[in-house]
């Protein structure tokens, strides 16, 4: 996934949910409620999307998001605990191509030994 798949701020419906709990929910750890809920969209995204790579137990798939942003720890709290476990974080394109190299060789030879 390039970047972070954030809802239309121009939105007059989400202007006015984000005006709500702007005036009627306390920030928490310094983050307005309606900054909160543009968050917790864009990571709903980022999750059903990462959900449509992945259906069963027994599945895998290499799940790239391109956007610095990912690194964050409040963003990587987002993601459901079975994913963080597996995150990588890499600097640039070499390192993550390596990684992800490496892990299909890995799922390749597995599935090799399981035939």
């Amino acid at each position: 996934m390039v970047g972070m798949p954030y809802p239309n701020i121009r939105s007059p419906e989400l202007q006015e949910k984000m005006a709500y709990l702007d005036k009627t929910v306390p920030k928490t750890s310094g983050v307005s409620a309606g900054r909160a809920l543009l968050e917790n969209l864009c990571m709903k995204s980022v999750n059903q999307s990462i959900g449509r790579a992945i259906r069963h137990r027994g599945d895998y798939a290499s799940i790239v998001l391109l956007d610095h942003r990912y690194s964050q720890p409040a963003i990587l709290s987002k993601l459901p605990q079975w994913i963080r476990n597996s995150t990588e974080i890499k600097p640039t394109f070499g390192p993550a191509f390596a990684s992800i190299r490496k892990f299909f060789q890995m799922k390749k030879t597995n599935s090799t030994l399981t035939s």
